[in-house]
């Protein structure tokens, strides 16, 4: 007995040098996280909200992302009153005990499911892209974002207003149940579950068509020698004939009998153009390197796009696990319920969840290159008008806009941050 009660005393006298200390750095922490935290939120929404981005699905959903960032962090304020000055905004009053649990539970579905959209979303893009272009657009994920918030809403409101006293506790023990029950399953199990799913269907297919384009790359490399040849015994005798034949319309006809044999699409727009060019043999070559090279870049993309996915789940599901236990702790552990220094430290365990709004922009431009050039290439637009930073890609723009780009668009299939297909199509 007389261990305990040292041991007790001993705990009572290292309280208050903890405390402060404690409260001193979720102060700073909170302080840090708002200037940041802020900072990157608005330039995430300059970068997607340029024209090219947010009509894009992808785009426009970290768009939404950024605006339930802001959301998020001015949530976590309730932390720093808490700790700062002592007010805990749910023991202010019943209506608004009601009306912050509401806006918490709507802030974490929509955290939660945002980034559900965006896995599925890219799912489809890579492995149904000519589906994508009609499933995922941006007017379809507006719908969805607003149905899926306002199913959610309805529920935390019926939860708010039937299952609270007037003391901000729970009713009864089914009550405690039930929110335990849906917020692990709706908000954790399920949307954690479909983003592994989805970037493990994701990270396949990017590696098979990476394996695939390396073998074709390999194969016609071997086989270029073999083409050579066929195309140089083909053009001479086409150029026999046309010296035979002496006539323009005979040679057009030839012309696009043959080139459609390789591209259909090209011999039409080529012929529309140039009605006296005869392709040559490095035209023929050149449409295959050109497509494989569109290949290539559509397989560097999704890679690129998996990574930018990734190094935004990791940190969710890692910390969304990590508070969910300690919000467990809290409420039923009889150690943190009478440990002022187990309370501070569960809060600086929950401004974990707030940490990945404020630092999303950073690891973004770290981590991800399409990202950055994105970021920088908005910033180079706002400083020049609407001019577009230039790129070493660009080199290539006047073969861009011809029609042999816009087959290889099609055949890589769907959309891309980078191609902008649809001034092409107008072209």
């Amino acid at each position: 007995m007389s261990f305990g009660t040292n041991n007790t005393t001993a705990v009572a006298l290292l309280l208050p040098v903890h405390i402060p200390g404690l409260r001193l750095l979720i102060a700073f922490t909170c302080i840090i996280l708002y200037i940041f935290g802020y900072t990157g939120c608005l330039l995430s929404i300059i970068t997607f909200s340029s024209r090219k981005l947010r009509h894009h699905s992808t785009g426009f959903l970290f768009l939404i992302m950024a605006f339930v960032d802001i959301f998020n962090l001015f949530a976590s304020l309730q932390y720093f009153l808490d700790v700062i000055y002592q007010i805990n905004v749910f023991a202010i009053s019943i209506h608004w005990c009601r009306f912050f649990t509401i806006i918490n539970y709507e802030l974490y579905f929509g955290f939660s499911w945002i980034f559900v959209f965006i896995s599925v979303d890219r799912w489809i893009k890579v492995e149904w892209p000519t589906k994508s272009q009609t499933l995922c657009t941006r007017q379809k994920f507006i719908y969805l974002c607003l149905f899926t918030l306002f199913l959610s809403l309805i529920q935390n409101i019926i939860y708010a207003f039937l299952c609270f006293n007037d003391d901000c506790g729970q009713k009864n023990l089914a009550c405690e149940i039930f929110i335990h029950a849906v917020y692990i399953t709706m908000y954790m199990t399920v949307p954690i579950a479909i983003i592994l799913i989805s970037i493990s269907r994701t990270c396949l297919i990017t590696i098979n068509l990476k394996k695939r384009i390396r073998t074709s790359t390999s194969s016609s490399s071997q086989q270029q020698p073999q083409q050579q040849a066929i195309v140089d015994t083909t053009t001479s005798l086409k150029l026999e004939s046309i010296v035979r034949c002496h006539s323009t319309t005979v040679t057009s006809r030839l012309s696009s009998s043959f080139v459609s044999s390789l591209s259909s699409s090209t011999t039409t727009t080529n012929n529309n153009h140039h009605h006296h060019h005869h392709p040559t043999q490095s035209q023929f070559l050149n449409t295959n390197n050109r497509l494989a090279y569109y290949r290539r870049r559509r397989s560097r993309i999704d890679a690129q796009m998996v990574i930018l996915i990734s190094i935004n789940v990791a940190p969710f599901i890692l910390v969304h696990i990590i508070t969910e236990i300690a919000y467990l702790f809290e409420k039923y552990s009889i150690v943190v319920s009478q440990s002022t220094v187990a309370r501070l430290i569960i809060i600086l365990i929950y401004l974990s969840w707030y940490l990945i709004s404020a630092t999303r922009f950073y690891t973004n431009c770290l981590l991800s290159r399409i990202y950055r050039e994105e970021f920088q290439n908005r910033l180079y637009m706002l400083r020049h008008g609407c001019k577009s930073r230039p790129r070493n890609s660009d080199r290539l723009s006047s073969r861009r806009y011809s029609s042999r780009y816009f087959l290889g668009s099609l055949v890589n299939g769907g959309e891309s941050t980078t191609m902008n297909v649809k001034s092409i199509g107008m072209n």
